[in-house]
């Protein structure tokens, strides 16, 4: 029995590898339907990954075959060579997931990945590792998440780290920029900030600045520390001045103290 909608998440991820316009990418697709209704149908089998393989190659094979009606039509992933001779590689699974492939490598020049696991240069995806990745959890030089963010450049609404790294919740870096807490060699935060220079609520640092500022070299704030101090004298001292320790905050002052 065909499945309609694993033709359709086919059809999908197939298109996502064309570039073209819009008008162009409809007619392509009503196209593709007929096509892989057809070969579907005449295999016997239902699933159109299992009976045509690879939807970018056969993205690829589908043009190839009508490259004269679409002249200006292209695939966005090449088999010819690209930057230092290498056409690079891509794979993509025939699992899927709310229409989204499971796992899909993509190591041409300038590729993207989209995927439940999406690994290369611009990684779209739950995990997303490359250059720039862009996900629920992400690994690259700039990476982009919902919830952990690693990398040269990183943000995430919850706990980003990297050089530069910016959060809602934690954020940890040469620069580390947070709403709740942040822990690097500059620190800046709402609530916590631990670093060379720190700046929040309660700040914690060589030059710190906060209502509470436990410093080394320079405090400025309405309740001052001189460092050093044991973990358990600087807690004491924070929660005497009325200021709320989360346990976060309290392990990472352990940790480092």
């Amino acid at each position: 029995m065909i499945s309609e909608k694993r033709i359709s998440q086919y059809i999908r991820i197939a298109l996502s590898t064309i570039s073209a316009d819009r008008e162009s990418k409809e007619k392509i697709r009503r196209e593709m339907n007929y096509d892989i209704q057809n070969k579907v149908f005449d295999s016997g089998k239902g699933d159109p990954f299992e009976v045509l393989g690879n939807p970018a190659s056969y993205a690829r094979e589908f043009l190839e075959e009508r490259k004269s009606t679409y002249t200006q039509v292209r695939t966005r992933f090449s088999r010819t060579c690209g930057i230092g001779g290498h056409a690079g590689y891509e794979f993509i699974s025939k699992a899927t997931v709310l229409g989204l492939p499971f796992i899909h490598i993509n190591t041409r020049p300038f590729g993207v990945a989209k995927g439940i696991i999406a690994v290369v240069n611009v990684a779209i995806g739950v995990l997303a590792i490359g250059g720039v990745s862009i996900g629920l959890l992400s690994l690259g030089g700039v990476a982009l998440s919902l919830l952990l963010s690693l990398g040269g450049a990183s943000a995430s609404l919850f706990s980003a780290f990297g050089g530069l790294a910016i959060a809602l919740y934690l954020a940890g870096g040469g620069l580390a920029v947070s709403f709740d807490f942040a822990v690097g060699g500059a620190a800046i935060a709402r609530n916590y900030a631990i670093g060379g220079f720190s700046s929040a609520r309660v700040a914690i640092g060589g030059d710190a600045r906060g209502v509470v500022a436990i410093y080394e070299q320079n405090g400025v704030g309405n309740y001052l520390l001189r460092l050093p101090r044991t973990a358990d004298q600087i807690i004491d001292f924070v929660i005497s001045k009325g200021e709320e320790i989360r346990d976060v905050f309290e392990w990472t002052v352990r940790l480092i103290y």
